[in-house]
């Protein structure tokens, strides 16, 4: 027979797991800081956190986004990367300051934004 204690434990336990289910909210500004010339990697990470990808030496990064009605989300390589509708792709110099960005479609899907 359940306790008191063994159903307090299971409403916490329902509780945390729901919150690991929700979808992220897209939002219009995620890519507003990114300026050619004057953005740097480190400015990259502390607003985008791990790229999915990176390449030459880290000259390159790629960020997986999808979007919803709000904005850009950005998808975490646990997530289901597969929905993903963007490429952000970002080309720094050897300091470290961003020389080219670009957001490619690779995805269509009919419903779609």
């Amino acid at each position: 027979m359940p306790t008191r204690s063994h159903l307090k434990a299971v409403i916490a336990l329902t509780t945390v797991l729901a919150g690991c289910g929700t979808t992220p909210v897209g939002n219009p500004e995620l890519l507003a800081f990114l300026k050619d010339g004057s953005t740097t990697r480190e400015d990259v990470y502390l607003q985008l956190a791990e790229p999915s990808a990176t390449f030459e030496g880290g000259r390159i990064l790629t960020y997986l986004l999808d979007q919803d009605q709000r904005g850009y989300v950005l998808m975490r390589r646990r997530e289901k990367a597969w929905n993903g509708k963007f490429s952000l792709v970002l080309a720094f110099d050897e300091q470290g300051v961003l020389r080219r960005h670009s957001l490619v479609r690779i995805r269509d899907f009919p419903n779609s934004p």
